[in-house]
């Protein structure tokens, strides 16, 4: 069977000399058929799904892995600085210990005892690869396998730095020892430096003792982790302060890595891991960690980074996202097919009553619409089409009668409208001819209904412009007054608005204004509408302002009057004792005892110290409001800082003042800056002994309170005036009831200012003649930030 040339695209396509029927080329005509599209569609979101699932799980299974990955490199980083802190602790204290033994110290020994000695701590400790006595000049005196001995090391850094305290120098190369030691793998031999100062049973100076540790140490360290690191994909190093790197890949040794971004990370003492590029152009994940010391080994401050190559780390996500996509293209087809089956069975009933809607459509009134049995949607669909005929007939008829009652009301709005056009003539005539603005607007604020002439020369802008942009009055109000003027009236419409605020002219210039505002309500209770009215208080401001003005100038000048007279009397007086020691020193004729020259001496230190005291009490305030005051926080043992300044300050109260120190409770290390800490508290304390002139008890209390430090210091002295507490933290305000008492008024605004710097609180309570508290609480900063 053959159809004509000129029917091939009306009946049927023809592929291979098989003819398809015109039926099954609508069926799969996506344009012409229901059942085709939705097969397409059902297999294009199954295509689009299992792309977003395989997309999404990949992407979670990469930062899974990612995060696995980073961790576990993290802490292998920390396992390494651990092993290195505390392997550089036990040789610290190694040479600290052997340091006291009496066969050292005793410089009759015989020499070869404290050989034995020596080389007994390498035999224990094979990675020594040298130790050695000096005496005072610097000559080694005796070693392990008589090395050196004889030798002039005084010019040794750790010679030097040994004879003052312990030492522990960061990795080198070796200098006098390069050709005297055994090195079978010809690599470059490489110590980290150890020297105690030796001091003779009679507590005088014997000698350096040092020892130069192996780096291959380090080397043995890392193979003890190679269990846990994975073969050729994994790299440990190992970098000194500087970014040097000591420990790592061949490739990199000695090389300077401090532009790293894990390196960066590891030095402001935080552990975690990152993704970044290494100079051979890889992206690695990098765990990183620094080394902190071990109890009393402070550290050298070492980063160790363990780094692996990315592509090899996200390998196995990308094997999942593949086998996940192929899985989902084919159920997705399966999908599609079933879709196929589904839409051919749901179409037929919809054509049947498209067919009937299309002679509805031409004017056949007499066709119903075919009702399908059932409760599914085509069933309910078939039922509503037939109610929506029967109720459109009755709309018809409804919008007739309701055409003739539009017509009687439109001639009764036209009456009601001629009524509101005379009342809008009278309010126009009075709100423009008044000062004040008069407007009004929505209750939102979206759109201007009036505004009156007066605003174009109290806010600067034209009427016009008002109408077309409702906000341009809420841009030109000042930034600093913004917050208490809402832009949508919310506060208006809840009642009435009285408010005073900036606006800035379009040429610059600030006017005050006063805006005054109520809302009006419909009959249903709701607000539909605001009116206001705004002047012009610039001139009243001014006048205002000048009187303020003028009061902080008198207060200013009384300021400095307060000051000039605090600082020529405190001045003064240490500058009389120094020149009225040194004219009687001077005085040949007067045969002084040296115990009384040493008291005039006395005299003038405390002197000079009292005026250093002065001048950086000025100097700190000074950088304080110029804003030069650092804060620099750092570990700090609080409660033993506390109470070595409690026994500071009382050492030098004498027996008049008893100051206790009070903490109940357990403190970790924090994070705090101690020399702002130091002015903070000594300036209290010593306010409380100075305003104690009587003597009694003085109490320090620290305690801890949702993660702030809470100082407490309570006297029983002369107390504070009510009237003197709001200018306490004055720089150079006294109090009225300090009489003779010493002071520059400069102690409590250096208490401020380092309380603010940490960012805590104080606050004072006090009575007069019955004593003073100050409660300072500062927060306890992380110590790893």
């Amino acid at each position: 069977m053959t159809f004509a040339e000129g029917d091939r695209s009306d009946e049927g396509w023809m592929f291979a000399n098989f003819i398809i029927p015109r039926r099954l080329v609508a069926v799969l005509n996506p344009r012409r058929s229901v059942r085709a599209r939705f097969g397409l569609t059902i297999a294009a979101i199954a295509l689009i799904f299992s792309m977003l699932a395989s997309l999404t799980i990949g992407q979670t299974a990469t930062q899974q892995i990612e995060q696995d990955a980073g961790q576990d490199l993290a802490y292998l980083a920390y396992q390494m600085a651990d092993r290195l802190d505390s392997g550089m602790f036990e040789r610290y204290r190694d040479i600290q210990i052997v340091a006291t033994i009496d066969t050292i110290r005793d410089s009759n020994s015989p020499i070869t005892a404290k050989r034995l000695l020596l080389e007994k701590l390498q035999s224990t400790y094979p990675a020594y690869s040298w130790i050695g006595l000096t005496n005072p000049q610097g000559t080694v005196e005796v070693s392990t396998g008589g090395l050196l001995e004889g030798a002039d090391v005084s010019e040794r850094p750790w010679f030097i730095s040994g004879k003052l305290d312990t030492f522990v120098g960061d990795v080198h190369e070796a200098v006098l020892l390069a050709s005297l030691l055994p090195n079978p793998t010809k690599d470059t031999l490489r110590f980290v430096d150890f020297a105690v100062p030796v001091d003779d049973l009679q507590g005088k100076p014997l000698g350096v003792l040092a020892a130069h540790l192996n780096w291959a140490w380090a080397e043995g360290l890392k193979n003890a982790l190679s269990r846990n690191l994975r073969s050729q994909e994994q790299d440990l190093l190992v970098l000194r302060e500087d970014g040097v790197v000591l420990l790592g890949p061949a490739e990199l040794l000695d090389q300077k890595l401090d532009y790293l971004e894990s390196f960066q990370e590891a030095t402001l003492a935080k552990t975690g891991y990152l993704s970044e590029v290494w100079p051979d152009h890889q992206s690695y994940i990098t765990g990183f960690t620094a080394s902190n010391g071990y109890r009393e080994y402070e550290g050298l401050n070492w980063v160790v980074l363990v780094r692996q190559k990315t592509d090899l780390a996200f390998a196995p996500a990308h094997r999942l996202q593949r086998q996940i996509l192929s899985w989902n293209l084919g159920l997705g087809s399966l999908v599609a097919v079933l879709g196929w089956f589904i839409a051919d069975y749901i179409t037929k009933p919809m054509w049947a009553i498209a067919h009937a809607a299309n002679r509805i459509r031409r004017g056949d009134a007499r066709v119903l619409i075919p009702v399908v049995r059932g409760q599914d949607e085509i069933a309910n669909f078939s039922q509503s089409l037939n109610r929506l005929v029967y109720e459109l007939t009755q709309k018809e008829r409804e919008l007739k009668l309701s055409n003739e009652r539009l017509k009687q009301e439109l001639v009764e709005r036209r009456q009601v409208e001629k009524s509101l056009r005379l009342s809008e003539e009278k309010f126009c005539q009075l709100a423009e001819n008044i000062d004040e603005a008069f407007w009004i607007c929505s209750a939102d604020g979206s759109e201007v209904i009036y505004v009156s002439p007066a605003y174009e020369q109290i806010c600067g802008y034209s009427c016009e412009m008002a109408y077309r942009n409702p906000r341009i009055w809420y841009d030109s109000i000042h930034p600093e007054d913004r917050e208490k003027v809402t832009p949508d009236f919310s506060r208006e419409s809840l009642g009435n608005y009285d408010e005073e605020y900036r606006l800035i002219h379009p040429d610059g210039s600030v006017v005050w204004i006063r805006d005054q505002a109520f809302p009006v309500y419909d009959e249903q209770g709701q607000v539909y509408r605001v009116v206001g009215i705004t002047e012009n208080i610039t001139e009243r401001k001014r006048a205002a302002e000048t009187c303020q003005q003028l009061e902080q100038e008198r207060e200013l000048s009384e300021l400095k009057s307060h000051f000039i007279a605090i600082a020529s009397h405190e001045l003064r007086t240490p500058l009389s004792v120094i020149s009225m020691s040194l004219d009687l020193l001077q005085q040949p004729s007067l045969n002084m005892t040296e115990e009384k020259k040493q008291r005039y001496c006395d005299r003038m230190d405390n002197a000079v110290k009292r005026l250093t005291q002065i001048l950086d009490d000025v100097l700190l305030v000074a950088r304080a409001e110029a804003g030069k005051l650092g804060f620099a926080p750092a570990p700090l043992n609080l409660v033993q800082f506390c109470h070595d300044l409690t026994e500071e300050i009382q050492l030098n109260a004498g027996s008049q003042h008893d100051l206790t120190f009070v903490c109940q409770e357990q403190m970790d290390q924090v994070w705090m800056d101690q020399n702002l800490l130091n002015h903070l508290l000594t300036n209290l304390l010593l306010n409380a002994v100075k305003y104690s002139p009587e003597g009694g008890k003085i109490y320090f209390e620290l305690s801890h309170q949702q993660g702030n430090a809470i100082f407490q210091i309570r006297d029983q002295g002369i107390g504070i005036p009510e009237a003197d507490q709001t200018r306490l933290f004055t720089a150079f305000y006294r109090c009225s009831n300090t009489g003779k008492l010493p002071g520059t008024g400069l102690g409590l605004a250096i208490v401020k200012e380092a309380v603010e710097l940490h960012g805590g609180k104080i606050s004072v309570s006090s009575m007069v003649g019955k004593g003073t508290t100050f409660t300072v609480s500062l927060p306890i900063l992380p110590s790893a930030s």
